[in-house]
């Protein structure tokens, strides 16, 4: 993913509708970004999600909308 150009992983990022997906699920799912490329961990980033008992099921939904995109593969 990093070694994709800024305007390859934009236009990855956009076609992939992350956002637009994410964005689907609010209020029941929040979530926090943390970055950690920098910090010599083995992933790019840690997100935290949080969500009632009774929106398990549309977490495992947005999951697997996230992971289907083009974006996933890298």
């Amino acid at each position: 993913w990093w070694v994709l150009a800024q305007d390859k992983r934009d236009a990855i990022y956009a076609r992939s509708r992350h956002t637009p997906i994410g964005m689907a699920y609010l209020p029941a799912i929040a979530r926090r970004l943390h970055h950690c490329r920098d910090l010599g961990e083995p992933f790019d980033f840690l997100t935290w999600f949080e969500f009632a008992p009774e929106h398990a099921g549309a977490f495992d939904e947005l999951v697997r909308r996230l992971r289907a995109s083009e974006e996933w593969t890298y």
